[in-house]
């Protein structure tokens, strides 16, 4: 399948390492494991990464030449991204010619940056076939070893010091997305954030079961550099909409009092039009098709937002808390969302 007998190892649930997909069949197969992302190490195919990012995949490139080791600063920028991704749940493949020398190099040191130490990292990847191959990549894992220390720094996340498997309310969530657009659909209205940008121009805010999904698509859809990009823009929106807010002392704004558009629009149309919120999804929906329909899903994004509150904090539920669409973008409505749940138990 890789046109070489080294199958690929998964270090990690997700993370794997191997040879450079050599056929479309492969970089499939690669997606069927569920691979997002990939670590691209070949700078003898320079023409890969474009052609594995045709086919989906996230990809970060880090040309290093065959029988070398990456520089230490380029080293870490490539670590950096890989800790990212595989924080925010992306499974990753690594790979460069053979899936040898330089994906061992970078792996023993990623192990390293993870605070393993060199004889623990060897360890963990004793049944992975790379490796350092020669002095050169040796030397540049030492070196790592000596420049980086264990990262400790996180971003925030909906997580505790248990695990709790959202999954099975996000497909509920989605459940019922899929029977909001059937009906849409019958009402043959056009589509905001694909026909046209409407819904760009409301102040937009998400019940919890919206916020949650919607800031894992955002996590888990979209490239590192498009995430960081719209977070950005996430952060100037909710500056204005705060600003607005003021100046009309607490009233309803319009994003034309914002002066800026939603977030995730951009030239193309929505950013996250497949995992866009469900008022985007039924805009254009008027009269007595409308009503039916938010007597019809209200209650149960209602009960959908109380059962991952319960999940996440052991708490019921009391009031049902909406989210500014740009603070889920942009990561504040975590902030938010610890703030109600002190207050839900006392705590302070």
């Amino acid at each position: 399948m890789f046109g070489r007998k080294e199958p690929v190892a998964w270090v990690t649930d997700y993370l794997a390492a191997g040879p450079a997909p050599a056929s479309a069949t492969a970089l499939k197969w690669l997606r069927d494991q569920g691979i997002s992302a990939i670590l691209n190490l070949c700078g003898e195919f320079p023409d890969l990464k474009g052609i594995e990012e045709k086919y989906g995949f996230e990809v970060y490139y880090l040309p290093v030449p065959d029988e070398e080791a990456p520089a230490l600063k380029e080293l870490e920028k490539a670590l950096a991204w890989l800790d990212e991704a595989l924080y925010l749940g992306k499974k990753v493949y690594i790979h460069c010619r053979h899936g040898v020398g330089r994906t061992g190099t970078v792996l023993n040191s990623y192990l390293l940056r993870r605070g393993l130490g060199h004889k623990l990292a060897g360890r963990r990847l004793k049944g992975v076939h790379g490796g350092p191959a020669n002095f050169t990549q040796w030397r540049a894992v030492r070196n790592y070893g000596k420049e980086t220390g264990q990262l400790t720094c996180r971003e925030p996340s909906l997580e505790f010091s248990r695990t709790v498997d959202l999954g099975p309310f996000i497909k509920d969530y989605l459940e019922l997305v899929a029977q909001i657009e059937q009906t849409v659909e019958e009402a043959g209205i056009s589509r905001c954030g694909k026909d046209h940008d409407g819904c760009s121009s409301i102040p937009i805010h998400l019940c919890f079961v919206e916020a949650v999904a919607l800031a894992r698509a955002r996590n888990t859809v979209l490239s590192s550099a498009t995430r960081l990009e719209l977070i950005d823009r996430a952060v100037e929106v909710s500056r204005k909409e705060r600003s607005a807010l003021r100046r009309q002392r607490g009233a309803k704004v319009c994003m034309a009092d914002v002066g800026a558009k939603c977030p995730l629009w951009g030239e193309q149309g929505c950013r996250l039009y497949e995992h866009r919120p469900v008022l985007c999804r039924v805009y254009g929906l008027e009269g007595e098709a409308s009503e039916r329909l938010w007597e019809k899903i209200q209650p149960r994004l209602n009960e959908l937002s109380a059962d991952i509150w319960f999940a996440l904090t052991g708490e019921f539920l009391e009031t049902q808390p909406e989210f500014p669409l740009s603070e889920v973008i942009s990561g504040k409505y975590i902030e938010r969302f610890f703030t109600l749940m002190m207050g839900s138990t006392g705590c302070v």
